[in-house]
């Protein structure tokens, strides 16, 4: 399994745009195969709902087949993810008809509503989950300068993937979900 998976397909996109398949994506731990069966009993799920979004996800290569075995004379098939986190490509970025826009609008949502799920559990058991936020309202900048701090973010949370790389039984490490938002602030228009 690599690091890192570079969508840049809009098929790609499109994939992990639903919600649901977020869902099965993130119910990998590891290196461990699993099989529908397994994240649809995680899920509290269909097995049939489940195997169809990852087929939806094997057929653009996000998550990848790995093995079959039979069990009481039916194959059951174990599956991965191609890698441990998705990026969407930044060229693919530059050419944004309504279709792109329309998928990547989706995606963002998905992410942004599993985010908000983790932080709402982490909230409600304070003591057991420290979150660490920061929040900055009404920062002035160019969508240049917005990029600029976009990169060096993604640049260092790069640096700190590769340093812990081979950490994974360093029990003071603990998994973070990390968003950095900028969104521009809209006015709402006045009815008139």
């Amino acid at each position: 399994m690599k690091d890192i998976l570079v969508l840049r397909e809009l098929e790609q996109i499109k994939a992990i745009s639903h919600p649901y398949r977020v869902d099965v994506f993130e119910c990998f731990e590891g290196d461990q195969p699993q099989s529908a069966k397994q994240i649809a009993d995680k899920l509290g799920e269909p097995h049939a709902k489940v195997n169809y979004h990852i087929k939806s996800l094997v057929k653009v290569g996000i998550l990848e087949l790995v093995d079959e075995r039979v069990k009481s004379g039916i194959i059951e098939k174990y599956y991965l993810p191609a890698a441990k986190m998705l990026v969407i490509d930044k060229n693919f970025m530059q050419n944004l008809d309504d279709d792109v826009m329309q998928s990547l609008n989706q995606a963002i949502l998905s992410i942004f509503e599993k985010i908000s799920e983790d932080f709402y559990r982490a909230a409600e058991n304070p003591k057991e989950y420290k979150k660490f936020i920061l929040h900055h309202n009404e920062i002035y900048m160019t969508p240049e300068e917005m990029k600029e701090l976009i990169e060096k973010v993604d640049n260092y949370i790069a640096e700190l993937i590769r340093d812990k790389k081979g950490d994974k039984g360093d029990k003071s490490l603990h998994p973070y979900n990390l968003a950095l938002i900028g969104t521009p602030k809209v006015t709402p228009k006045k009815r008139g």
